[in-house]
Protein backbone atom coordinates (compact mmCIF):
# COMPACT_ATOMS: atom_id res chain seq x y z
CA UNK A 1 0.00 0.00 0.00
CA UNK A 2 1.38 3.61 -0.61
CA UNK A 3 1.63 6.17 1.41
CA UNK A 4 -1.36 8.65 -0.08
CA UNK A 5 -3.31 5.39 0.22
CA UNK A 6 -2.40 4.72 4.06
CA UNK A 7 -2.87 8.43 4.60
CA UNK A 8 -6.61 7.90 3.08
CA UNK A 9 -7.72 4.66 4.82
CA UNK A 10 -6.64 6.20 7.94
CA UNK A 11 -8.14 9.28 7.51
CA UNK A 12 -11.54 7.34 6.26
CA UNK A 13 -11.27 4.62 9.23
CA UNK A 14 -10.02 7.18 12.04
CA UNK A 15 -13.45 9.02 11.08
CA UNK A 16 -15.70 5.86 11.92
CA UNK A 17 -13.68 5.44 15.13
CA UNK A 18 -11.90 2.65 14.44
CA UNK A 19 -8.50 2.08 11.55
CA UNK A 20 -5.63 -0.06 11.03
CA UNK A 21 -2.52 0.95 9.05
CA UNK A 22 -0.27 -1.09 7.52
CA UNK A 23 2.37 -0.62 6.17
CA UNK A 24 3.72 -3.27 4.03
CA UNK A 25 6.48 -1.12 1.79
CA UNK A 26 9.86 -3.19 1.84
CA UNK A 27 12.68 -3.16 -0.65
CA UNK A 28 14.74 -6.36 -2.42
CA UNK A 29 17.76 -4.21 -2.12
CA UNK A 30 19.78 -5.17 1.39
CA UNK A 31 22.22 -2.40 1.14
CA UNK A 32 23.15 0.70 -1.32
CA UNK A 33 25.30 -1.27 -4.45
CA UNK A 34 28.15 1.18 -4.81
CA UNK A 35 29.21 2.37 -1.20
CA UNK A 36 30.71 1.09 1.40
CA UNK A 37 31.37 1.72 5.38
CA UNK A 38 35.08 1.75 6.25
CA UNK A 39 36.50 2.84 9.93
CA UNK A 40 39.84 3.95 10.54
CA UNK A 41 41.73 3.12 13.37
CA UNK A 42 43.54 7.02 12.98
CA UNK A 43 40.25 8.32 11.86
CA UNK A 44 38.39 8.91 8.59
CA UNK A 45 40.62 12.15 8.20
CA UNK A 46 44.05 10.35 8.75
CA UNK A 47 46.72 10.14 5.94
CA UNK A 48 46.16 5.93 6.28
CA UNK A 49 42.76 6.50 5.42
CA UNK A 50 43.44 8.96 2.12
CA UNK A 51 46.04 6.26 1.36
CA UNK A 52 43.66 3.30 1.66
CA UNK A 53 41.42 4.98 -0.46
CA UNK A 54 44.01 6.28 -3.01
CA UNK A 55 44.95 2.15 -3.04
CA UNK A 56 41.86 1.03 -3.38
CA UNK A 57 40.65 3.29 -5.92
CA UNK A 58 37.50 4.72 -4.32
CA UNK A 59 36.39 7.69 -3.03
CA UNK A 60 34.89 9.36 0.03
CA UNK A 61 31.55 10.83 -0.07
CA UNK A 62 31.58 11.66 3.95
CA UNK A 63 33.31 11.25 7.19
CA UNK A 64 30.57 9.94 9.60
CA UNK A 65 29.92 9.54 13.67
CA UNK A 66 32.59 9.81 15.52
CA UNK A 67 35.01 10.49 12.68
CA UNK A 68 36.56 6.98 12.47
CA UNK A 69 33.89 6.07 10.35
CA UNK A 70 33.55 7.16 6.34
CA UNK A 71 31.15 6.79 3.40
CA UNK A 72 33.03 5.92 -0.10
CA UNK A 73 31.78 5.45 -3.73
CA UNK A 74 33.49 2.40 -5.02
CA UNK A 75 35.35 2.38 -8.09
CA UNK A 76 33.13 1.58 -11.40
CA UNK A 77 32.07 -2.56 -11.38
CA UNK A 78 33.73 -3.60 -8.05
CA UNK A 79 31.09 -4.78 -5.89
CA UNK A 80 29.80 -4.29 -2.48
CA UNK A 81 31.28 -7.93 -1.76
CA UNK A 82 34.20 -7.50 -3.20
CA UNK A 83 35.20 -4.00 -1.27
CA UNK A 84 34.74 -5.83 1.89
CA UNK A 85 36.78 -8.68 0.97
CA UNK A 86 39.55 -6.30 -0.43
CA UNK A 87 39.72 -3.39 2.05
CA UNK A 88 40.71 -5.10 5.30
CA UNK A 89 43.91 -5.80 3.66
CA UNK A 90 44.88 -2.26 3.71
CA UNK A 91 46.93 -0.58 6.85
CA UNK A 92 44.87 1.08 9.12
CA UNK A 93 41.42 -0.43 8.17
CA UNK A 94 39.77 -1.57 11.46
CA UNK A 95 36.10 -2.63 9.94
CA UNK A 96 34.06 -2.78 6.09
CA UNK A 97 30.58 -2.70 6.01
CA UNK A 98 27.64 -2.21 3.61
CA UNK A 99 25.53 0.73 4.06
CA UNK A 100 22.52 -1.02 4.90
CA UNK A 101 19.30 0.19 4.05
CA UNK A 102 17.18 0.33 6.72
CA UNK A 103 12.99 0.54 7.29
CA UNK A 104 10.16 1.06 9.07
CA UNK A 105 8.40 -1.26 10.72
CA UNK A 106 6.00 -3.13 8.87
CA UNK A 107 2.95 -3.31 10.85
CA UNK A 108 1.04 -6.25 10.55
CA UNK A 109 -2.66 -6.72 8.87
CA UNK A 110 -4.15 -9.05 12.00
CA UNK A 111 -3.87 -6.56 14.62
CA UNK A 112 -6.56 -7.32 17.51
CA UNK A 113 -8.54 -4.11 18.57
CA UNK A 114 -10.19 -3.07 21.68
CA UNK A 115 -12.66 -0.87 22.07
CA UNK A 116 -10.53 1.98 23.37
CA UNK A 117 -7.64 2.34 21.32
CA UNK A 118 -5.90 4.34 24.71
CA UNK A 119 -6.08 1.16 26.73
CA UNK A 120 -2.58 1.12 26.77
CA UNK A 121 -1.88 4.13 29.26
CA UNK A 122 -4.35 1.95 32.01
CA UNK A 123 -2.48 -1.29 31.29
CA UNK A 124 0.82 0.57 32.24
CA UNK A 125 -0.31 2.59 35.30
CA UNK A 126 0.08 5.71 33.74
CA UNK A 127 -3.18 8.01 35.37
CA UNK A 128 -1.75 6.30 38.95
CA UNK A 129 2.04 7.27 38.00
CA UNK A 130 0.13 10.95 37.09
CA UNK A 131 -0.67 11.61 40.67
CA UNK A 132 3.59 11.66 41.01
CA UNK A 133 4.17 13.25 37.58
CA UNK A 134 2.89 14.23 34.36
CA UNK A 135 6.14 14.92 32.80
CA UNK A 136 8.60 17.84 32.49
CA UNK A 137 9.44 20.24 29.39
CA UNK A 138 12.67 20.12 30.66
CA UNK A 139 13.25 16.38 29.31
CA UNK A 140 13.74 15.94 25.61
CA UNK A 141 12.94 12.57 23.28
CA UNK A 142 14.52 11.67 20.10
CA UNK A 143 12.38 10.12 17.71
CA UNK A 144 13.65 8.55 14.71
CA UNK A 145 11.40 7.78 12.79
CA UNK A 146 9.47 9.55 9.83
CA UNK A 147 9.11 13.14 11.16
CA UNK A 148 6.52 14.83 13.78
CA UNK A 149 3.53 16.54 12.65
CA UNK A 150 4.61 19.63 14.90
CA UNK A 151 1.71 21.73 14.46
CA UNK A 152 -0.70 19.06 15.80
CA UNK A 153 -2.85 20.59 18.02
CA UNK A 154 -2.47 17.72 20.68
CA UNK A 155 1.28 17.60 19.74
CA UNK A 156 2.93 21.42 18.79
CA UNK A 157 3.18 22.39 22.29
CA UNK A 158 5.54 19.56 22.92
CA UNK A 159 7.80 19.85 20.34
CA UNK A 160 11.11 20.78 20.80
CA UNK A 161 12.34 24.08 19.99
CA UNK A 162 16.02 24.71 19.08
CA UNK A 163 16.57 27.28 21.56
CA UNK A 164 19.83 28.51 19.59
CA UNK A 165 18.57 28.51 16.19
CA UNK A 166 16.54 31.78 14.49
CA UNK A 167 13.81 29.97 12.21
CA UNK A 168 14.61 30.28 8.52
CA UNK A 169 17.20 32.84 8.32
CA UNK A 170 19.63 30.63 6.35
CA UNK A 171 22.28 31.09 9.19
CA UNK A 172 23.55 28.04 11.71
CA UNK A 173 23.11 30.25 14.62
CA UNK A 174 23.97 27.96 17.51
CA UNK A 175 27.21 26.63 15.44
CA UNK A 176 26.46 23.05 15.51
CA UNK A 177 26.73 22.47 11.85
CA UNK A 178 23.23 22.16 10.84
CA UNK A 179 21.80 25.56 9.38
CA UNK A 180 17.95 26.26 10.88
CA UNK A 181 17.41 22.43 12.72
CA UNK A 182 14.62 24.51 14.56
CA UNK A 183 12.62 21.48 15.07
CA UNK A 184 15.38 18.63 14.93
CA UNK A 185 16.83 17.36 11.50
CA UNK A 186 15.68 15.40 8.46
CA UNK A 187 18.88 13.42 7.94
CA UNK A 188 16.84 11.53 4.92
CA UNK A 189 16.78 14.70 2.55
CA UNK A 190 19.74 16.49 4.42
CA UNK A 191 17.22 19.29 5.56
CA UNK A 192 16.13 21.32 8.38
CA UNK A 193 12.30 19.92 8.24
CA UNK A 194 11.87 17.28 9.85
CA UNK A 195 8.01 17.51 9.20
CA UNK A 196 5.99 14.01 8.82
CA UNK A 197 4.98 13.72 4.92
CA UNK A 198 5.99 9.76 5.33
CA UNK A 199 2.61 8.30 6.48
CA UNK A 200 2.32 9.28 9.76
CA UNK A 201 4.58 6.55 11.73
CA UNK A 202 6.00 9.41 13.43
CA UNK A 203 3.24 11.40 14.83
CA UNK A 204 1.74 8.10 15.80
CA UNK A 205 5.14 7.03 17.66
CA UNK A 206 5.21 10.84 19.01
CA UNK A 207 2.08 11.35 20.28
CA UNK A 208 2.00 8.08 22.67
CA UNK A 209 4.93 9.54 24.12
CA UNK A 210 3.84 12.69 24.75
CA UNK A 211 0.39 14.29 23.17
CA UNK A 212 -0.59 17.15 25.35
CA UNK A 213 -2.35 15.97 28.47
CA UNK A 214 -5.45 17.75 30.67
CA UNK A 215 -6.11 20.23 27.73
CA UNK A 216 -9.61 19.13 26.34
CA UNK A 217 -8.17 17.38 22.79
CA UNK A 218 -7.62 14.03 20.90
CA UNK A 219 -5.36 12.12 23.24
CA UNK A 220 -3.40 12.27 25.49
CA UNK A 221 0.42 10.94 25.68
CA UNK A 222 2.60 8.66 28.58
CA UNK A 223 3.76 12.18 29.32
CA UNK A 224 1.30 15.19 29.23
CA UNK A 225 4.33 17.80 29.65
CA UNK A 226 7.63 16.74 27.46
CA UNK A 227 9.76 17.76 24.43
CA UNK A 228 9.69 15.61 21.31
CA UNK A 229 12.94 16.20 18.94
CA UNK A 230 11.60 14.68 15.39
CA UNK A 231 14.43 13.25 13.75
CA UNK A 232 13.28 11.69 10.24
CA UNK A 233 15.37 8.97 8.66
CA UNK A 234 12.44 7.95 6.36
CA UNK A 235 10.84 9.20 2.51
CA UNK A 236 7.61 8.37 2.08
CA UNK A 237 8.67 5.07 0.11
CA UNK A 238 9.66 3.54 3.97
CA UNK A 239 12.02 1.76 2.37
CA UNK A 240 15.56 3.44 1.44
CA UNK A 241 17.00 4.80 4.53
CA UNK A 242 20.58 3.77 4.82
CA UNK A 243 23.34 3.23 7.77
CA UNK A 244 25.05 5.75 7.04
CA UNK A 245 21.83 8.26 7.94
CA UNK A 246 21.39 6.54 11.18
CA UNK A 247 24.30 6.90 11.90
CA UNK A 248 24.98 10.85 11.31
CA UNK A 249 21.54 10.64 12.91
CA UNK A 250 22.83 9.61 16.26
CA UNK A 251 25.86 12.01 15.88
CA UNK A 252 23.09 14.78 15.93
CA UNK A 253 21.87 13.65 18.97
CA UNK A 254 24.80 12.55 20.81
CA UNK A 255 26.33 16.22 19.65
CA UNK A 256 23.17 18.08 20.71
CA UNK A 257 23.12 16.18 24.06
CA UNK A 258 26.64 16.90 24.56
CA UNK A 259 25.87 20.62 23.71
CA UNK A 260 23.40 20.42 26.85
CA UNK A 261 19.91 19.85 25.81
CA UNK A 262 18.55 17.47 27.92
CA UNK A 263 17.56 13.84 25.88
CA UNK A 264 16.72 11.39 28.26
CA UNK A 265 16.10 8.94 25.42
CA UNK A 266 15.60 7.72 21.94
CA UNK A 267 12.66 6.34 20.50
CA UNK A 268 13.28 3.80 17.81
CA UNK A 269 10.41 1.72 16.16
CA UNK A 270 11.89 0.07 13.24
CA UNK A 271 14.79 -2.58 12.13
CA UNK A 272 14.50 -6.53 11.53
CA UNK A 273 14.95 -8.26 8.90
CA UNK A 274 14.36 -7.87 6.06
CA UNK A 275 15.02 -4.26 7.01
CA UNK A 276 18.04 -3.96 9.26
CA UNK A 277 18.40 -8.02 8.12
CA UNK A 278 21.84 -7.87 9.75
CA UNK A 279 24.48 -7.15 11.90
CA UNK A 280 25.60 -3.31 11.40
CA UNK A 281 29.04 -2.31 13.14
CA UNK A 282 28.83 1.41 12.13
CA UNK A 283 25.20 1.92 13.58
CA UNK A 284 26.24 0.03 16.59
CA UNK A 285 29.32 2.19 17.31
CA UNK A 286 26.57 5.07 16.68
CA UNK A 287 24.46 3.25 19.42
CA UNK A 288 27.07 3.10 21.84
CA UNK A 289 28.26 6.66 21.69
CA UNK A 290 24.43 8.15 22.56
CA UNK A 291 24.92 5.28 25.67
CA UNK A 292 28.08 6.96 26.45
CA UNK A 293 26.50 10.26 26.57
CA UNK A 294 24.08 9.46 29.02
CA UNK A 295 21.12 8.45 26.49
CA UNK A 296 18.93 5.54 26.93
CA UNK A 297 17.55 4.17 23.37
CA UNK A 298 14.20 2.12 23.55
CA UNK A 299 13.77 -0.36 20.45
CA UNK A 300 11.19 -2.52 18.72
CA UNK A 301 11.44 -5.87 18.46
CA UNK A 302 10.50 -6.37 15.43
CA UNK A 303 6.72 -8.02 13.86
CA UNK A 304 7.89 -11.19 12.47
CA UNK A 305 6.37 -13.42 15.41
CA UNK A 306 9.56 -15.27 16.24
CA UNK A 307 12.11 -15.91 18.63
CA UNK A 308 14.98 -13.72 17.35
CA UNK A 309 17.33 -15.40 20.08
CA UNK A 310 16.86 -18.68 18.00
CA UNK A 311 19.29 -16.72 14.98
CA UNK A 312 23.10 -16.82 14.83
CA UNK A 313 24.47 -13.15 16.73
CA UNK A 314 26.13 -11.43 14.21
CA UNK A 315 25.04 -13.23 10.99
CA UNK A 316 24.43 -11.83 8.21
CA UNK A 317 21.60 -11.83 6.99
CA UNK A 318 19.64 -12.91 10.77
CA UNK A 319 16.51 -11.35 12.26
CA UNK A 320 16.47 -8.80 15.27
CA UNK A 321 18.57 -5.72 14.76
CA UNK A 322 19.07 -3.44 15.77
CA UNK A 323 17.02 -4.74 19.28
CA UNK A 324 19.76 -7.47 19.45
CA UNK A 325 23.22 -5.49 19.81
CA UNK A 326 25.36 -5.70 23.28
CA UNK A 327 24.60 -2.57 24.17
CA UNK A 328 24.15 -1.52 28.12
CA UNK A 329 21.59 1.36 26.28
CA UNK A 330 19.34 -0.61 24.23
CA UNK A 331 15.84 -1.03 26.48
CA UNK A 332 14.27 -4.10 23.97
CA UNK A 333 10.07 -4.05 23.56
CA UNK A 334 7.78 -6.73 22.94
CA UNK A 335 4.53 -6.15 22.09
CA UNK A 336 1.11 -6.57 24.35
CA UNK A 337 -2.52 -7.01 23.84
CA UNK A 338 -5.16 -5.52 26.19
CA UNK A 339 -5.61 -8.94 27.76
CA UNK A 340 -1.56 -8.95 28.06
CA UNK A 341 -0.91 -11.80 25.63
CA UNK A 342 1.78 -11.94 23.32
CA UNK A 343 0.91 -10.09 19.96
CA UNK A 344 0.50 -12.36 17.55
CA UNK A 345 2.76 -10.43 15.24
CA UNK A 346 5.45 -9.57 17.87
CA UNK A 347 9.30 -11.15 17.99
CA UNK A 348 10.51 -11.94 21.15
CA UNK A 349 13.55 -13.55 23.16
CA UNK A 350 14.17 -13.72 26.90
CA UNK A 351 18.17 -12.47 25.75
CA UNK A 352 17.51 -10.06 23.74
CA UNK A 353 14.00 -8.56 24.23
CA UNK A 354 13.39 -7.02 27.79
CA UNK A 355 9.52 -6.38 28.64
CA UNK A 356 6.81 -5.74 26.97
CA UNK A 357 4.72 -2.91 26.46
CA UNK A 358 0.80 -2.77 24.89
CA UNK A 359 1.08 -2.37 21.07
CA UNK A 360 -2.33 -3.52 19.59
CA UNK A 361 -4.60 -1.43 18.61
CA UNK A 362 -3.24 1.41 20.16
CA UNK A 363 -4.96 5.32 19.46
CA UNK A 364 -2.70 8.40 18.64
CA UNK A 365 -2.19 11.33 16.75
CA UNK A 366 -1.68 10.64 13.27
CA UNK A 367 -0.48 13.13 10.52
CA UNK A 368 -3.60 13.83 7.94
CA UNK A 369 -4.40 16.88 9.90
CA UNK A 370 -3.82 18.86 12.85
CA UNK A 371 -6.64 17.27 14.31
CA UNK A 372 -6.39 13.56 13.45
CA UNK A 373 -5.71 10.40 15.14
CA UNK A 374 -5.63 7.06 14.13
CA UNK A 375 -5.24 3.29 15.35
CA UNK A 376 -2.49 1.48 14.36
CA UNK A 377 -0.58 -1.66 15.62
CA UNK A 378 2.84 -3.30 16.14
CA UNK A 379 6.24 -3.57 17.82
CA UNK A 380 6.01 0.23 16.74
CA UNK A 381 3.71 1.02 18.90
CA UNK A 382 4.83 -0.40 22.16
CA UNK A 383 7.94 1.10 22.05
CA UNK A 384 6.79 4.60 22.20
CA UNK A 385 5.16 3.22 25.77
CA UNK A 386 8.25 2.43 27.19
CA UNK A 387 9.89 5.30 25.97
CA UNK A 388 7.64 7.68 27.75
CA UNK A 389 8.28 5.74 30.83
CA UNK A 390 12.01 6.52 30.80
CA UNK A 391 10.90 10.52 30.05
CA UNK A 392 8.37 10.43 32.94
CA UNK A 393 10.46 8.94 35.18
CA UNK A 394 13.31 11.01 34.02
CA UNK A 395 11.04 13.94 35.05
CA UNK A 396 10.01 12.42 38.53
CA UNK A 397 13.53 11.65 39.25
CA UNK A 398 16.03 13.50 37.05
CA UNK A 399 19.27 12.29 39.10
CA UNK A 400 18.57 9.14 38.03
CA UNK A 401 21.76 7.80 35.20
CA UNK A 402 20.73 6.67 32.03
CA UNK A 403 21.68 2.64 33.45
CA UNK A 404 19.83 3.33 36.21
CA UNK A 405 16.67 4.45 33.97
CA UNK A 406 16.63 1.37 32.10
CA UNK A 407 17.01 -0.85 35.45
CA UNK A 408 14.36 0.87 37.02
CA UNK A 409 11.84 0.05 34.29
CA UNK A 410 13.41 -3.53 34.02
CA UNK A 411 13.08 -4.30 37.78
CA UNK A 412 9.64 -2.83 38.34
CA UNK A 413 7.37 -4.94 35.05
CA UNK A 414 4.20 -6.40 36.15
CA UNK A 415 5.45 -10.16 36.11
CA UNK A 416 2.76 -12.22 34.33
CA UNK A 417 3.31 -15.89 33.50
CA UNK A 418 1.96 -15.21 29.99
CA UNK A 419 5.61 -13.78 29.33
CA UNK A 420 7.77 -16.17 31.15
CA UNK A 421 9.89 -17.33 27.97
CA UNK A 422 9.21 -14.18 25.76
CA UNK A 423 11.31 -11.61 28.07
CA UNK A 424 14.24 -11.43 29.95
CA UNK A 425 12.04 -9.99 32.65
CA UNK A 426 8.90 -12.32 32.36
CA UNK A 427 6.84 -8.44 32.40
CA UNK A 428 4.70 -6.01 31.42
CA UNK A 429 5.87 -2.16 31.71
CA UNK A 430 4.04 -0.56 34.59
CA UNK A 431 5.46 3.44 35.05
CA UNK A 432 4.08 3.41 38.27
CA UNK A 433 5.76 1.06 39.81
CA UNK A 434 8.73 2.64 38.55
CA UNK A 435 8.46 6.15 39.39
CA UNK A 436 8.00 4.66 43.12
CA UNK A 437 10.49 1.90 43.08
CA UNK A 438 13.68 3.53 41.26
CA UNK A 439 16.76 1.35 40.91
CA UNK A 440 20.01 3.34 41.66
CA UNK A 441 23.02 1.66 39.73
CA UNK A 442 26.22 2.23 41.47
CA UNK A 443 28.54 -0.58 40.10
CA UNK A 444 31.46 -1.50 43.10
CA UNK A 445 34.73 -3.21 41.87
CA UNK A 446 36.42 -5.75 43.87
CA UNK A 447 40.06 -4.40 43.19
CA UNK A 448 41.03 -0.36 44.41
CA UNK A 449 42.41 1.98 41.93
CA UNK A 450 45.29 1.95 40.87
CA UNK A 451 45.23 -2.02 40.23
CA UNK A 452 48.90 -2.49 40.19
CA UNK A 453 49.65 -5.44 37.47
CA UNK A 454 53.24 -7.11 37.44
CA UNK A 455 56.18 -6.29 34.63
CA UNK A 456 55.19 -10.08 33.17
CA UNK A 457 51.44 -9.25 32.67
CA UNK A 458 48.71 -11.81 33.15
CA UNK A 459 45.27 -12.55 33.20
CA UNK A 460 42.87 -11.26 36.23
CA UNK A 461 39.28 -11.36 37.19
CA UNK A 462 37.45 -8.67 38.66
CA UNK A 463 33.92 -8.74 40.25
CA UNK A 464 31.95 -6.09 40.06
CA UNK A 465 29.07 -5.40 42.72
CA UNK A 466 25.77 -3.71 40.74
CA UNK A 467 21.81 -3.87 41.64
CA UNK A 468 20.00 -6.24 39.47
CA UNK A 469 19.50 -5.29 35.54
CA UNK A 470 22.22 -2.47 36.04
CA UNK A 471 23.80 -3.04 32.52
CA UNK A 472 27.03 -1.91 31.89
CA UNK A 473 30.41 -2.59 29.39
CA UNK A 474 33.77 -3.10 30.23
CA UNK A 475 35.72 -0.68 28.12
CA UNK A 476 39.74 -0.12 27.97
CA UNK A 477 41.28 3.30 26.83
CA UNK A 478 44.29 1.77 25.98
CA UNK A 479 44.97 -1.03 23.03
CA UNK A 480 47.90 -3.17 25.75
CA UNK A 481 44.48 -3.83 27.73
CA UNK A 482 42.17 -6.70 26.57
CA UNK A 483 38.93 -7.43 28.03
CA UNK A 484 37.93 -11.36 27.61
CA UNK A 485 34.58 -12.54 27.13
CA UNK A 486 31.13 -11.01 26.32
CA UNK A 487 30.54 -7.31 25.73
CA UNK A 488 27.60 -6.65 28.10
CA UNK A 489 27.72 -7.51 31.77
CA UNK A 490 24.41 -6.91 34.24
CA UNK A 491 24.36 -6.74 37.58
CA UNK A 492 26.76 -8.79 39.80
CA UNK A 493 29.46 -10.52 37.92
CA UNK A 494 33.01 -10.65 36.93
CA UNK A 495 35.16 -9.69 33.67
CA UNK A 496 38.40 -10.47 32.99
CA UNK A 497 41.36 -8.68 31.32
CA UNK A 498 44.68 -9.68 29.94
CA UNK A 499 47.93 -7.56 29.78
CA UNK A 500 50.89 -8.53 27.88
CA UNK A 501 54.30 -8.37 28.98
CA UNK A 502 55.13 -4.91 29.78
CA UNK A 503 57.90 -3.52 27.04
CA UNK A 504 58.45 -0.16 29.02
CA UNK A 505 59.59 0.91 32.31
CA UNK A 506 56.00 1.94 33.21
CA UNK A 507 52.66 2.53 31.58
CA UNK A 508 49.00 3.20 32.94
CA UNK A 509 45.45 3.14 31.03
CA UNK A 510 42.14 2.51 32.73
CA UNK A 511 38.47 0.84 32.47
CA UNK A 512 35.25 2.20 32.16
CA UNK A 513 32.48 0.43 33.56
CA UNK A 514 28.94 1.58 34.81
CA UNK A 515 29.90 4.77 36.68
CA UNK A 516 33.49 3.64 37.49
CA UNK A 517 36.89 4.14 35.74
CA UNK A 518 39.68 1.89 37.28
CA UNK A 519 43.02 2.78 36.74
CA UNK A 520 45.38 -0.03 35.42
CA UNK A 521 49.39 0.57 36.22
CA UNK A 522 52.10 -2.03 34.88
CA UNK A 523 55.78 -1.33 36.19
CA UNK A 524 58.49 -2.99 37.57
CA UNK A 525 58.13 -4.12 40.86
Amino acid sequence: MNIRRKILAAALAAAAGLCCVTVNAQTSRRWVENEVLIKFSDGADSASARAANRAAGVEKLETLGDVRWERVRLRPGQSVEQAIAEFPRLAGVEAVQPNYYYHLLATPNDPQFTANGMYGLGKISAPAAWDLSTGSSSVVVADIDTGLRYTHQDLAANAWVNPGEIAANGVDDDGNGFIDDVYGWDFFYNDSNPFDDAGGHGTHTGGTIGAVGNNLLNVTGVNWSVKIMPIKIYSPDGTDSTSAMLVNAYAYIRMMKLRGVNIRATNNSYGDCGEACGYDQATKDGIDAMGEAGIVNVFAAGNDGQNVDSFPAGGNPSPGYPVRYTSPSIIGVASSTSSDSKSGFSNWGTTSIDLAAPGSGILSTYSSSDTATATMSGTSMATPHVTGAVALLAAYRPELSAASLKATLLNTVDVLPAWATYVKTSGRLNVFHALQNPTVCTFTPSVASPFRVPTKGGVFTITVTAPQNCDYVAKPNARWIKVLGADLASGNGTFTIRVPVNPTISRTGTISFGDQTLTIVQRRN
